[in-house]
């Protein structure tokens, strides 16, 4: 098993701004949300989480360290978790149609920043690295982009299931290794 969280709401979250690699804090929600997170992983029975590894972008590293602390588990690092790199758009609004229209794009790289199909390639050697490690069960406190590709790597989606598949802040979500297996040896 395999859980992944994206990190807790941010104020540039809130307020509908690209955050991509900007080093943006938590807000006051965020760290409810971490709290609440804390806690769903603390319920976990059949398949307890056992190590945690965070972005190293301050919003999710906090988001792992609470839920860190609060349930005693170990905390890594790993730089190949971090937010696609949304280039010149970091840091203005979400809502703009250039924007929009890039973010369809599977293998479409913003202008100065990288595709999602950029964090895919970054994000499958460290899956499959986890995949080997069978003593451990992992939570990876991440990004939405960083998730759409995790997601595709477990349930392969088509190009627009892709971009519509939105994760909340701090919300736990489950992958089991067997589906990739077996999503391989159906196609």
């Amino acid at each position: 098993m395999l859980y992944v969280a994206r990190h807790g709401e941010t104020e540039w979250n809130r307020k509908g701004i690209i955050s991509g690699r900007s080093d943006i804090a938590l807000s006051t929600i965020g760290y409810e949300q971490a709290d609440l997170l804390s806690k769903e992983v603390a319920e976990l029975d059949k398949s307890p989480i056992t190590k945690i590894i965070s972005s190293p972008l301050e919003r999710a590293r906090e988001t792992a360290r609470v839920v860190a602390e609060d349930n005693e588990l170990p905390i890594s690092v790993d730089n190949r978790l971090i937010e696609l790199d949304y280039g010149e758009y970091d840091g203005t609004s979400d809502e703009q149609e250039s924007y929009l229209k890039i973010r369809t794009q599977f293998a479409v790289r913003y202008p100065k920043g990288e595709s999602l199909m950029d964090v895919y390639a970054r994000i499958v050697p460290l899956l499959e690295e986890l995949e080997q490690d069978e003593e451990h069960t992992y939570l990876l406190v991440c990004h939405n982009s960083v998730i759409r590709a995790i997601k595709n790597y477990f349930e392969p989606l088509e190009n627009e299931q892709v971009f519509d598949y939105r994760t909340p802040n701090a919300k736990l979500i489950a992958f089991k290794w067997n589906q990739v297996a077996a999503t391989i040896k159906s196609a």
